[in-house]
């Protein structure tokens, strides 16, 4: 009985690993205009497809957590009949405009391959951890409305370049070691929301000890003060930087919890 379990268990894995390898095999690799690399898994033709998702991972602008904050997502989009596409972007290297411009070209190529992909030119989000996450809120008070995604998932995000509130090792890398008050100033996302940023949905844990809450809350507050469409999610325990880690304490509530924002929103945009 126990050979019987076992082979059954090890054509199971068989099977899963088959069909992840198949996915990822799916994978399409898009160089962007300025030099950052997109890896996009079209969703399939004949699921009913919502959105697309661009994924911007973390790392402090000194590197990027690409697994944990990227392809470990891949399945979970996927499946639920998403686009879902890694944004590779440039590291600053202190030349603020670097990353921006990749999340930007990121958007526009993604509205542009809206009917080859099979979803609506209106349904391109992105969703950035910590770093990242300052790419995506950038991106969502962004003027420009080709280059703005239309809706926004930001985990545990870094928001704000001002004194006391500052990720220092991100700011640094971002903006140098001494940036101006002008700098920190258009740098800091939660005070350029508009009435034309689009819904987001802030995940963070409370004992977050690497980047302040108070990003989170900050930004999350910007939202609720020009009436936009803002959800905040608030783990006790966890920390920064878990991402798909199944270690997470709350990992199957996180997962639970985003797949229902996802679906409340996508019926809110269908109803509309």
């Amino acid at each position: 009985m126990k050979k019987v379990l076992l082979y059954i268990a090890i054509a199971i894995l068989v099977l899963v690993l088959g069909g992840l390898l198949a996915v990822y095999r799916s994978v399409v690799c898009i160089q962007l205009p300025h030099g950052a690399v997109m890896h996009v898994l079209p969703a399939w033709k004949s699921s009913r497809v919502h959105s697309a998702v661009i994924l911007c991972p973390g790392g402090g602008f000194g590197f990027q957590e690409s697994w944990r904050e990227g392809y470990m997502w891949f399945p979970f989009f996927f499946l639920q009949g998403y686009t879902v596409a890694l944004l590779e972007y440039r590291l600053p290297n202190h030349d603020v405009r670097v990353p921006m411009t990749d999340g930007e070209d990121a958007v526009k190529v993604m509205k542009e391959h809206a009917d080859e992909w099979n979803y609506a030119k209106d349904g391109v989000g992105m969703m950035g951890f910590s770093a990242g996450g300052h790419v995506t809120s950038f991106l969502m008070v962004n003027d420009s409305v080709v280059a703005r995604p239309d809706f926004a998932i930001l985990f545990y995000p870094v928001i704000s370049m001002q004194d006391g509130l500052a990720h220092e090792g991100t700011r640094n890398n971002l903006l140098g070691e001494h940036p101006s008050a002008s700098l920190k100033d258009y740098y800091s996302n939660e005070l350029h929301v508009s009435g034309n940023t689009p819904p987001a949905y802030i995940v963070v844990c409370t004992d977050d000890s690497i980047v302040s809450p108070r990003n989170a809350w900050c930004f999350y507050d910007a939202m609720r003060a020009k009436s936009r469409p803002v959800t905040l999610r608030e783990y006790p325990t966890g920390g920064h930087g878990w991402g798909y880690r199944l270690t997470f304490a709350h990992h199957r509530q996180m997962v639970r919890d985003l797949a229902e924002w996802l679906e409340n929103y996508q019926q809110q945009k269908d109803d509309h």
